[in-house]
């Protein structure tokens, strides 16, 4: 990696880490606007899952755009249409549930798109070894950003209001076309364009075990953690109250301690892993305990203070999960094939939690199942199934690393 490229990763990863606060400052926008019309929560409860369809839906048009243009222009070209999609629904002021979930789903269609580009890219410019360190510090760091998005979110939208917001966000995604237009002045590495097809990403994990593993782990744990983030918008107005500052309040601060215990799991995990690289195993295999409770303790809490700890919880979480599936992921996978497999993975894995979370706010107000526990609470409990399949995974983890150091 040559210094000029070393001097813009930096900047690529403060503009990425603003980009990342754009879809939570758009949830928790129209979580309050909504709650002032549904003070149930039930409607902001399908924002999180309008986003998970976009994502799904990306992994089938992806490989079109893999196949057909290079990195450079994938990373300029949906920066754009993102910052356009904002600008055309900015026009409409009414509070909508139709049209608040159509631009969340256009917008994580087209930036899961990005995202897989991106990380395919900055991949190649780094070496295996620094992978580990890398990619959690990378983590941490677009989190250090959310910690304070949805505080900040919350207030703009009671100065400003909601178009104007729409707006903000449209101008941090054409911030975000400045490293990629710099990668392109510098002529960074670049893969040449694959012969494969849109079908790559999926023939690939079919064809690979531990990919195919990997993601099933990922079905069965997503399950605790698509758990949480829909059913906090109901939970959180249940302690509300029907008070629209408080519902507000609560929100947003319980979005943040997520943000906050993802960055302090995150320290920590870092230090270990630049150390210790290996130990992304541990990580892996208590990453749906740390989840599974979050979720759990969150249903029957009734505190503010409560709740918000859960949220700290799962955002410690949270890291350990997309860091390990991240690191391991990223070894079992070829480096032609990376962004498919990330696109497509994500898709698998975003429409089944689609699905889930389309349910969960019926779930979650049904009454107990034979006086023992709540259909809600046993089903995030079967996100610890997902720990049976942890052993053969880092199995495949450790032969491929030895495998790679006997080609040196």
């Amino acid at each position: 990696m040559s210094m000029k490229i070393k001097q813009i990763i930096p900047i690529y990863m403060v503009l990425n880490g603003l980009g990342t606060i754009v879809p939570t400052i758009l949830v928790i926008g129209f979580s309050i606007t909504l709650f002032d019309k549904d003070t149930s929560g039930i409607s902001a409860a399908y924002l999180e899952p309008a986003s998970l369809l976009g994502i799904g839906f990306a992994g089938l048009i992806g490989g079109f755009f893999f196949k057909r243009f290079s990195s450079y222009t994938i990373g300029i070209g949906t920066l754009l249409c993102a910052t356009s999609t904002l600008f055309i629904f900015s026009l409409y002021n009414d509070v909508n549930l139709r049209i608040w979930t159509i631009t969340l789903w256009a917008l994580a269609c087209i930036m899961s798109i990005e995202h897989s580009n991106g990380l395919a890219f900055i991949s190649r410019q780094i070496g295996t070894h620094d992978k580990p360190f890398f990619f959690s510090t990378f983590q941490i760091f677009l989190q250090c950003f959310n910690v304070l998005a949805p505080i900040i979110a919350k207030n703009l939208l009671a100065i400003i209001g909601l178009k104007m917001l729409l707006l903000l966000c449209s101008f941090i995604y054409i911030l975000r076309i400045i490293p990629w237009q710099l990668f392109r002045n510098l002529g960074a590495k670049e893969m040449a364009l694959q012969p494969s097809g849109m079908l790559t990403g999926f023939k690939e994990i079919a064809q690979n075990p531990g990919l195919l593993r990997i993601t099933s782990f990922r079905l069965v744990s997503y399950i605790a953690t698509i758990a949480y983030t829909v059913s906090l918008p109901i939970l959180v107005a249940r302690i509300a109250n029907g008070n629209s500052q408080v519902n507000a309040q609560l929100h947003s601060y319980s979005i943040s301690m997520m943000h906050l215990g993802f960055i302090v799991s995150g320290i920590c995990g870092s230090w270990i892993l630049k150390r210790k690289p290996k130990w992304i195993i541990c990580f892996f295999n208590i990453s749906p305990i740390f989840i599974v409770l979050a979720s759990i303790m969150a249903f029957y809490v009734t505190q503010p203070c409560y709740l918000q700890a859960t949220a700290l919880l799962y955002g410690m979480g949270l890291y350990l999960l997309r860091t390990a599936i991240g690191i391991i992921g990223q070894a079992l996978t070829q480096n032609d094939k990376l962004a498919h497999v990330i696109l497509v993975g994500d898709a698998v894995v975003k429409f089944f939690a689609y699905g889930i979370g389309s349910l969960i706010p019926f779930w979650i107000v049904l009454p107990p199942v034979w006086g023992i526990a709540p259909p809600f609470v046993g089903f995030v409990l079967c996100s610890l199934l997902s720990l049976g399949i942890t052993k053969p995974i880092t199995k495949i983890y450790l032969a491929s690393l030895c495998k790679k150091n006997s080609t040196k």
